[in-house]
C-alpha cells in the first residue's frame, strides 16, 4: 500500500508530464514534468486561459468535457507555437464526489513545418506527420495501457487505504474516522427520505478493573464479543469504536415513538452485555449508554454528537448499566457547568475568591478556641455557588490547589491580627487528598506561611481519609513533614464511609472531627450513642483531640458535652461569618447574649 506522498514521488519521477483537472478545467494537479513543460510554478488552481488564446482554449475544453462525461481520450493537441503533443486522458472522480480528469503528455513533436525544414528525404509534410501520428499512436497505446492500469492499482491501494483508516485494528468495527464519514452518510440518506435514526454512546463499565482483574486477553476479548454482539443487531447501520472502552452505534428509528426507541436501545444493551467466556472463565459484561435522536433533538451533526455525549454521562452518573436519552435539560446543565467553569477560571486567575470562618468553641468553657476558613464564591451573573459544586468543579479543573494557595492566603492575611492578640488559638484549613498526594505540597504550604509570619503550630490540616491518603508515600511524606514543622492534623468527617483505623497509626492525627451525622440521627438511632463512645476511648489512647461536628440544638450540644468531646462546631455555636463579624464576636472574648445571637443569626 502506497501513501500518498510515495504516489506523489513516483509521478514526479516520471518522464512524461502528467496532469489533473477539476470539472471546472482548473489544474489541480501537476508533476515536475509537467511544471517544467508549462514554465508555471503556480498553475495550481489556473486553466488553460492562462497560457493559451481563446480558440485553442475552446479546443482543449471540448476534449475535457468529452472526458468529464466518462470517455477516455487521446488527442493530437497544440501547446505552443510548432509544437503538437499527443496526450491520453482518463477520467477520475474527485473526493469531493465530482468528475476530474487526469491527463499525461505521452510526446511533444514539431508542427507539419518545422518537420518539412529539418526532414526533407520524407515526400511531403503531412505524410511525415501522419506516419509519426500513427508511430506515436501506436507507443501512446502501449504507455496509456500501462499507465492505466497502473492508476487503477493505485485507485485500489487508496481505496484499502481509506477502508484501514477507517477500521478499528482490534475489533473490526469502524474506528472514529469510520464513524464520521457513517454519520455524514447516513444523514444525507435520511434527509432524503425524510427518516430519522439514533446515535448512541456506549461506555463498558469497570473495564480498567477487568484488564487489571483477568488480564489485557480478556479485556479485548470482551471488546470483541461486544462489537460482534452489536454487529448482528438487524436494526443497527453501523458500529464504530470510538477508543478505549467506547463504542458508538447508529440504528433506523423511522416511524418509533420515543418509548420504542428507548425499549430498542434497552434490548441492544441487555443483548450486547452479556457475560463473556474466556478459557473457561465467564466475566460479567455491564456498560452505560446514552442516546439522541436525529434529527428531533438537532440536525446539527456536532450537536448530536455532544448531546449523545451528555446522556451517557448522565447514565454514567445514575449508576452501572444505565440507560438515558438525551434531555434538554441535560443540555441546559451542560451550558452552566460550562459558565461556572470559565467563571471560576476567571475568579482563581484573578484572586476572587473570598473567605468566612465557622469558629470551634471549647465543649465545656464555651469560648472560642478556633476557626475553620472556608472558601465562598459567587459568580457574577449566577450568584453565590455552592461550595461543594465549585470545590468539585476546581478539583476536576486541575485547579483546587491554586484556589487552596489563595484560601491560605487570604485567611493568613485576615487572621494573623487574633492570632498575635491571642483571641484565638488557631485556625484549620481543608486539603484535598489530591493535593496532599501532590509534590512539593508541604514546602509549598510552609512557604506560604512563613510569608506571612505565621506560627506552624497555629494552624490545623483538615484531611478526608481515602485510599489515595492510605496508599500515597508521596502524601504520608508530605503529611510527615508539615507535622515536623509544628502543624496539627485532623481526620474530617470521621466516622462515616471509607475508615481504616490502622490510618490512625500511620498518619500523624492530633484531632478527631466526628461527621455530623452521627450526632444528628442519634435519636433515631440510639446505638449510636456507644459508638461515639468508642470513637472518644480510641483519640484518647491515640493521645488525639475530639471535635463534634453539626451541633444545631441545645440537646446535641449538652450530649456532646456529656460525651467528652473536647470541642464543638456547628450553626448552633456559630454559622460562617466574615471576618469582620469574627472580629465583633470574639473581641474580648467575653461570650454576651448579643454576641450568642448574632453567631446564631
Amino acid at each position: 500500500m502506497m501513501t500518498s506522498d510515495e504516489i506523489k514521488q513516483m509521478l514526479d519521477a516520471l518522464p512524461l508530464p502528467v496532469f489533473a483537472k477539476a470539472a471546472d478545467h482548473s489544474w489541480i494537479y501537476g508533476n515536475q514534468a509537467f511544471t517544467d513543460l508549462i514554465g508555471l510554478d503556480d498553475f495550481i488552481g489556473r486553466d488553460d486561459t492562462s497560457l493559451f488564446d481563446e480558440e485553442q482554449v475552446d479546443i482543449f475544453w471540448r476534449e475535457d468535457n468529452r472526458v468529464f462525461s466518462g470517455q477516455p481520450s487521446t488527442s493530437f493537441e497544440e501547446i505552443g507555437e510548432g509544437t503538437f503533443a499527443l496526450t491520453r486522458k482518463f477520467p477520475i472522480t474527485l473526493e469531493d464526489g465530482k468528475p476530474g480528469l487526469i491527463g499525461m503528455i505521452i510526446e511533444a513533436v514539431a508542427s507539419p513545418e518545422e518537420l518539412r525544414k529539418t526532414r526533407s528525404d520524407y515526400k511531403t509534410a503531412q505524410e511525415q506527420n501522419n506516419l509519426l501520428i500513427s508511430q506515436l499512436q501506436s507507443e501512446a497505446d502501449v504507455h496509456a495501457k500501462h499507465y492505466e492500469k497502473r492508476l487503477q492499482d493505485l485507485e485500489r491501494e487508496r481505496e484499502t487505504a481509506q477502508s484501514l483508516a477507517q477500521t478499528d485494528p482490534l475489533t473490526k468495527v469502524g474506528n472514529r474516522l469510520g464513524f464520521q464519514a457513517d454519520l455524514q452518510s447516513l444523514s444525507k440518506r435520511y434527509d432524503e427520505m425524510s427518516g430519522s435514526f439514533t446515535l448512541a454512546y456506549i461506555d463498558l463499565d469497570n473495564f480498567k478493573h477487568i484488564n487489571d482483574t483477568f488480564g489485557h486477553r480478556m479485556g479485548d476479548r470482551l471488546l470483541c464479543q461486544v462489537a460482534e454482539r452489536l454487529i448482528s443487531v438487524d436494526a443497527i447501520f453501523s458500529v464504530s469504536r470510538l477508543g478505549g472502552d467506547e463504542f458508538a452505534v447508529l440504528l433506523d428509528c423511522t416511524d418509533q415513538s420515543t418509548q420504542q426507541v428507548e425499549e430498542e436501545v434497552q434490548r441492544i444493551a441487555d443483548f450486547a452485555f452479556r457475560p463473556v467466556t474466556e478459557f473457561k472463565r465467564a466475566v460479567k459484561a455491564s456498560g452505560s449508554l446514552g442516546f439522541t435522536r436525529y434529527p428531533f433533538d438537532t440536525k446539527n451533526l456536532s450537536e448530536l454528537k455532544h448531546y449523545a455525549d451528555l446522556a451517557l454521562m448522565k447514565a454514567k452518573n445514575a449508576g452501572k448499566g444505565r440507560v438515558r436519552k438525551f434531555e434538554t435539560s441535560y443540555y441546559l446543565d451542560d451550558l452552566r457547568l460550562r459558565q461556572l467553569e470559565a467563571g471560576l477560571r476567571k475568579a482563581i486567575k484573578q484572586h476572587r475568591i473570598s473567605t468566612v470562618y465557622q469558629p470551634i468553641c471549647d465543649a465545656h468553657k464555651g469560648r472560642i478556641r478556633g476557626v475553620e476558613v472556608l472558601a465562598r464564591w459567587t459568580h457574577p451573573e449566577l450568584g453565590s455557588i455552592a461550595p461543594d459544586e465549585f470545590i468539585f468543579i476546581a478539583g476536576r479543573l486541575g485547579l483546587l490547589v491554586h484556589m487552596d494557595q489563595i484560601v491560605l492566603r487570604r485567611a493568613c492575611n485576615e487572621l494573623a491580627e487574633f492570632l498575635e492578640s491571642g483571641s484565638i488559638e488557631y485556625f484549620s484549613v481543608n486539603a484535598s487528598p489530591s493535593d496532599v498526594a501532590s509534590l512539593g505540597y508541604a514546602k509549598n504550604f510552609l512557604s506560604i506561611l512563613g510569608e506571612f509570619e505565621i506560627d506552624p503550630s497555629a494552624v490545623l490540616i483538615e484531611i478526608i481519609e481515602t485510599e489515595v491518603m492510605e496508599k500515597s508515600q508521596t502524601a504520608r511524606d508530605n503529611l510527615a513533614e508539615l507535622s515536623a514543622a509544628g502543624i496539627k492534623i485532623a481526620l474530617d468527617d470521621f466516622g462515616s464511609g471509607y475508615a481504616n483505623y490502622r490510618t490512625l497509626l500511620d498518619l500523624p492525627v492530633n484531632v478527631l472531627k466526628v461527621d455530623r451525622s452521627l450526632i444528628n440521627t442519634i435519636n433515631d438511632k440510639p446505638h449510636l450513642i456507644d459508638f461515639l463512645v468508642s470513637i472518644l476511648h480510641m483519640a484518647q489512647a491515640l493521645g488525639a483531640s475530639t471535635v463534634c461536628e453539626g451541633i444545631e440544638t441545645e440537646e446535641e450540644k449538652i450530649l456532646a458535652r456529656t460525651l467528652g468531646f473536647d470541642a464543638l462546631q456547628g450553626f448552633l455555636i456559630s454559622r460562617p461569618i466574615s471576618v469582620d463579624d469574627l472580629r465583633e464576636v470574639i473581641q474580648p472574648q467575653a461570650e454576651t447574649p448579643a454576641s450568642i445571637e448574632r453567631r446564631r443569626a
